[in-house]
C-alpha cells in the first residue's frame, strides 16, 4: 500500500521508531518532532481513531504539515447535518491535499468522500506526505474522468477547503452539475489568504444556507445551495 510505503520513508530516513509514538499530555510540546506527529497521525489513522486525531491534533504546532482544519465532533455533526437536509449522499473534494479531511469526513458522517489533486508525480513519490485516501489525480487542466463526475454529480456536494485558485474554482463549478457547494476557510483577522474566501466571495448562482466557525479558529464552514434549490429548502 502507499501508505504503508510512505510511512516505512518517514521512519527509516527521519530516524523515528517504528513503535507508536504517543502523544505527551501537552502537545505543543518542543519535544515532538514534525516527523513524530506525522507517524502519530498515520498510527491513529491505521486504527481508525478519527476523533483522536482531531480532539488532539487541532492545536499541535505541526498540524499544517496534513491539514490546515482541524473541525471538531460537533462541525462533523453540523456537515452531516447540512448534507442530509440538503438531500446529499456524497462530496468530492478539490485540492484535497493529503486527504485527511476527507477521510475524517467519511469516518465521522458515513458519507463517501472523494478528493482530487493535481501534481501526480508529487503526490506519488515517495517524498510526498503521506495519503489518507486513494487520489483522483487530474493535471491543471481537467481530465475527462473528473469532468464526469462533476457532470454527474447531482447529489454529491463539491468541497473546496483553504483553495486558493480562483481560475480553477471557476473551473470546477462551471462543470459541476450539484446544487451544493461547501467552502472551509479563513474569516477576516485570520491573517491567511484564500480564493475563495468563505463568505461574499461567489456569484450569485449560490446562495449561503448555514454556516459555523470551526472551533474558536477564525475558520469557517460556509455551505451554500444553488439558488433555485433555496426555495425549496427549510432554513
Amino acid at each position: 500500500m502507499i501508505i504503508r510505503q510512505q510511512l516505512d520513508f518517514y521512519r527509516n530516513n527521519h530516524g523515528v521508531s517504528t513503535s507508536r509514538t504517543l502523544f505527551t499530555s501537552e502537545l505543543g510540546s518542543n519535544m515532538e518532532t514534525e516527523d513524530n506527529f506525522v507517524v502519530t497521525v498515520v498510527d491513529l489513522y491505521k486504527e481508525k481513531k478519527w476523533r483522536e486525531i482531531v480532539d488532539r491534533c487541532h492545536d499541535h504546532p505541526e498540524r499544517n504539515k496534513l491539514l490546515w482544519v482541524f473541525p471538531s465532533e460537533a462541525n462533523l455533526r453540523f456537515l452531516t447535518e447540512c448534507l442530509v437536509e440538503l438531500g446529499c449522499n456524497g462530496v468530492l473534494s478539490i485540492g484535497c491535499g493529503s486527504g485527511l479531511l476527507e477521510w475524517i469526513l467519511s469516518e465521522a458522517t458515513g458519507f463517501r468522500v472523494s478528493g482530487v489533486e493535481v501534481d501526480g508525480a508529487w503526490w506519488q513519490c515517495k517524498y510526498a506526505p503521506p495519503t489518507f485516501i486513494p487520489l483522483l489525480l487530474t493535471s491543471s487542466k481537467l481530465d475527462k474522468n473528473v469532468m464526469n463526475l462533476l457532470l454527474r454529480g447531482d447529489t454529491t456536494a463539491l468541497l473546496f477547503c483553504y483553495f486558493n485558485n480562483r481560475d480553477a474554482f471557476n473551473e470546477y463549478l462551471k462543470y459541476f452539475s450539484g446544487r451544493v457547494l461547501i467552502i472551509i476557510g479563513p474569516g477576516d483577522g485570520k491573517g491567511v489568504h484564500t480564493d475563495p474566501k468563505p463568505f461574499g466571495d461567489v456569484t450569485d448562482d449560490w446562495i449561503l444556507y448555514k454556516w459555523e466557525e470551526v472551533r474558536n479558529s477564525k475558520d469557517y464552514i460556509a455551505v451554500y445551495c444553488k439558488n433555485n434549490q433555496a426555495k425549496d429548502v427549510e432554513m
